[in-house]
């Protein structure tokens, strides 16, 4: 009887967990989704104030900015919580991350100071970029591992909430009141809009402790970074898929053709940003099977759901950019452009659906540097063929070649899991 009495307590603890995670994945959705709505709300009039050909060398400008965060982040987001979960906010340990995270960032602000005077020089984003350095250094998001580890939800909230009221009143009064039409006064505005939300976590998390280095910070350092080397790779790797046609167009196509391709490529990241929690909530459901084994008719079904959601987005390609971008001076050729664009570059969502199950098999089996390596393979050839297409093809292929990564990366995973016999039906 009392062990009857105990296989149900252990029954509805499980059951009650199981909840928590998807109450509290939920939250992490939407406090996130809320920044990318209003950030693509501003994007708009973004777009109409530095007009089309502008708009491109901005999404430019953008995507170096997102690398540098992944190269300061270096995987240590996902490593902490890992490793260390709520002790991350506790004693040396916490002033050793905190010390950790400062370095990555300093240095990473260094490597992107050098990147804008060796590659940047003579481009129009040059002192948008020097400009963001210090975006860099001040993240907005620079403490949510702290509030996330320390499940410290309402503060997190609030950061996420003061960061978007300051946001939308900087980028309100910056585009729509002094009507900014530079790039580098659109980089500086950003870099303020950030500001009280990485104060606020300041006050929440720093203390004078942080600046006690010793000889134990430089062994955690070294091993941090030695252990987040796997999780660092696939991070960059997911650059070298869909972003790559923003650089290519930029290196071959002019500039009308790399506006059109951005447009097209905002509305895929919103897309893509949106798909990136359905592996949260997979990771959440694997976890609590013993189950093992990719069952093709969940992936089939999934596959299905996407393309049903997505499916607007290839019919009406023109009228969704109309909506998203209402702001927008659209002519009929760049409208036309961008249409086509977006056309192809949506079917990159079928092929993201398609691996979604396989990744989170990979990741809940700890399989990070099979993941890594398959990524970075698929992300090279991606890198080729498009460099390829810029070269030799017309600019109207360069969206079609975007895809070679999604499309490698999706059969190798998928004859990987056939190979080790873990795909059922």
């Amino acid at each position: 009887m009392t062990q009857i009495y105990k296989n149900k307590s252990l029954y509805f603890y499980k059951v009650f967990q199981a909840f928590r995670n998807i109450r509290i994945g939920v939250f992490i959705a939407f406090v996130n989704l809320l920044i990318q709505g209003i950030s693509f709300f501003v994007q708009n009039f973004i777009a109409r104030n530095l007009g089309t050909s502008d708009y491109g060398f901005f999404g430019i400008l953008q995507t170096d900015y997102s690398i540098f965060c992944a190269i300061a982040d270096f995987g240590m987001s996902t490593l902490i919580l890992a490793f260390f979960g709520m002790r991350a906010t506790q004693g040396r340990l916490f002033r050793s991350i905190l010390q950790l995270r400062l370095l990555c960032t300093g240095l990473t602000a260094c490597l992107m100071v050098a990147f804008a005077c060796l590659f940047r020089k003579d481009h129009p984003i040059f002192a948008g970029e020097l400009i963001l350095t210090f975006g860099l250094l001040f993240q907005h998001a620079f403490f949510d591992w702290y509030f996330i580890c320390g499940k410290y939800w309402k503060k997190l909230f609030y950061s996420k909430l003061l960061h978007t009221l300051s946001y939308s009143a900087v980028m309100g009064f910056t585009l729509l009141y002094f009507k900014a039409e530079r790039i580098e006064l659109i980089a500086l505005a950003m870099v303020l809009a950030a500001l009280p939300a990485f104060f606020f976590g300041v006050t929440q998390a720093l203390s004078t402790s942080i600046f006690k280095v010793t000889h134990r910070t430089m062994q955690f350092c070294k091993l941090m970074l030695k252990a987040g080397v796997p999780y660092a790779i696939a991070s960059f790797a997911a650059f070298a898929y869909l972003p790559v046609g923003l650089y290519v167009a930029d290196s071959f196509a002019s500039a009308e053709f790399l506006s059109a391709y951005n447009f097209g490529h905002k509305i895929l990241l919103l897309c893509s940003g949106i798909m990136v929690h359905f592996i949260s909530s997979n990771l959440i459901t694997l976890h609590m099977s013993k189950d093992s084994d990719v069952h093709v008719k969940d992936v089939a079904v999934f596959t299905a759901f996407i393309a049903l959601c997505s499916s607007p987005l290839w019919l009406f390609p023109q009228q969704f950019l109309k909506i998203f971008f209402f702001a927008v001076p659209w002519t009929d050729p760049s409208l036309l452009c961008s249409a086509n664009i977006l056309r192809i570059l949506s079917f990159s969502l079928l092929f993201q659906a398609a691996r979604m199950t396989l990744i989170s098999a990979l990741l809940k089996s700890k399989r990070i540097w099979t993941y890594a390596i398959i990524v970075s393979a698929a992300g090279l050839t991606n890198i080729i063929a498009c460099t390829c297409a810029g070269l030799m093809l017309e600019n109207r292929f360069i969206p079609l070649f975007a895809l070679t990564g999604d499309v490698v990366i999706t059969l190798v995973l998928w004859i990987y899991f056939v190979r080790t016999k873990q795909a059922r039906w």
